[in-house]
């Protein structure tokens, strides 16, 4: 499924469902102009600023899919956001596990995606294309996001790098758990 555009892959997923697959692109354009601002890798112009603000001001919450179905959805979108902060946050740590972490972290719009099946289709229907969802947004390997990290380690010296709070890898520190 890889060859297929992203629009036809949503299309695929998400049963036809053209509000559905909208709210998709939507989020996704916003969450990549946000990563350009941050990031400051790509400059970013003032129409696509005020583009991006107008669609998540105006054109989202006007999505009819999203409408129906914002209870189950702006949940997950303020924990994707936030999981997208915590990422960018443990990307610039300096040991492998938390690197790690923001890997898995950084692009939780996937899940959200997964949702939307789930919303145009049922749980049958999610279950059966959410794997191919994942596979279909994670097509860059651990080890490549590591080594974009970290280009002075080796790619096959990244496992040796120990993580920050002293323990080896695999082992486990003990730490204080709050109430």
């Amino acid at each position: 499924m890889q060859n297929l555009s992203e629009r036809d892959f949503l299309l695929q997923v998400l049963r036809g469902d053209q509000y559905a697959v909208a709210f998709c692109e939507t989020l996704f354009s916003l969450s990549q102009v946000l990563d350009d601002l941050v990031d400051g890798d790509k400059p970013v112009g003032s129409t696509t600023v005020v583009n991006s603000f107008w669609d998540a001001l105006i054109e989202l919450p006007a999505n009819p899919f999203y409408r129906m179905h914002e209870q189950y959805l702006r949940p997950q979108m303020a924990v994707a956001l936030q999981d997208w902060r915590d990422s960018m946050v443990l990307e610039r740590q300096p040991d492998v596990h938390a690197r790690t972490l923001a890997f898995v972290m950084r692009d939780q719009l996937t899940g959200i995606v997964s949702q939307a099946a789930y919303l145009v289709g049922g749980r049958d229907w999610m279950q059966e294309v959410s794997p191919q969802i994942r596979l279909y947004f994670h097509d860059e390997s651990l080890s490549d996001y590591l080594t974009s990290l970290m280009p002075e380690v080796p790619a096959t010296d990244l496992d040796l790098v120990a993580p920050s709070d002293n323990t080896t890898s695999g082992e486990v520190a003990d730490k204080e758990v709050q109430p």
